[in-house]
């Protein structure tokens, strides 16, 4: 059973025009068998109004497909959020609409700018890690969400000349990252977007899922991060080998907001 909890479809600012029935054609060509589209909508702090989503239009053209291809794919309906914590009304758009899955991610710091726009020639980028995973931290305190997605996101936009940015010396703030994941009950999910950049492999990276597991973690998620048709499922293989080299058997699905294990 392959599944892809992680994609984005035309209703994400950053996707390709794919809707979400071209989307479903393509993931039953690839042999996925259960997909959440996870579009984006982040939320930013101090007051700045949140990133433009049509929930209704998704979740319409989710519920089309379903219909159409029901008992050849299932369809879930999903969403990303960035930044769950820094703005309230997060918490009341995931009570007005019915979503299978809610994965949180953290795409910007609280000053707003995005880890892709950042001038890394003019930072201290060891003190950017550091904050990033205590905002993280902060984030997953909150909680209102079933998956934290891609903690090595800045590690993959960081990457200048000569430099490999990793967080092997920083396991002193990811270490007490993990252990509120595994409080909160949230999954850790495992993202196939690094092994299409500079890193070359899925994240997170081998001494923080070992770290995860030796913590008790026992709970994951695996998503091709996908955003265009001809790419889903991408890299799912490599997801599950890494979950499996670590000792994971089975990752989590989520239906109505409730996890299901599913076999490897």
């Amino acid at each position: 059973m392959l599944v892809d909890c992680h994609m984005h479809s035309r209703f994400s600012f950053d996707a390709q025009p794919d809707t979400v029935q071209q989307i479903a054609e393509a993931s039953i060509e690839r042999g996925l068998s259960t997909i959440a589209i996870t579009d984006h909508k982040d939320y930013f702090y101090h007051g700045k109004p949140p990133m433009e989503l049509d929930v209704p239009g998704v979740l319409a053209e989710i519920d089309a497909v379903r219909a159409q291809y029901d008992g050849k794919i299932e369809v879930l309906k999903g969403i990303e959020l960035g930044e769950i914590h820094a703005d309230p009304d997060a918490a009341a758009l995931l009570e007005a609409y019915p979503f299978d899955t809610v994965i949180g991610s953290m795409h910007v710091m609280p000053n707003n700018v995005d880890f892709y726009d950042m001038d890394y020639d003019h930072l201290d980028q060891e003190q950017l890690l550091r904050d990033y995973l205590m905002e993280a931290k902060k984030m997953v305190e909150y909680g209102g969400f079933d998956v934290l997605a891609h903690l090595d996101y800045p590690l993959r936009v960081m990457k200048r000349d000569n430099n490999h940015p990793s967080f092997a010396n920083f396991m002193e703030w990811v270490v007490p990252l993990l252990r509120t994941v595994i409080d909160r009950e949230i999954s850790l999910e495992i993202n196939a977007a690094g092994l299409f950049g500079w890193m070359k492999k899925v994240g997170p990276e081998d001494f923080v899922l070992a770290e995860y597991r030796r913590l008790g973690g026992t709970m994951v998620s695996i998503g091709s991060d996908s955003h265009a048709a001809a790419s889903v499922g991408r890299g799912i293989e490599s997801c599950i080998a890494h979950a499996k080299a670590h000792g994971f058997d089975y990752v989590m699905v989520y239906r109505a907001r409730k996890g299901e294990a599913v076999s490897i």
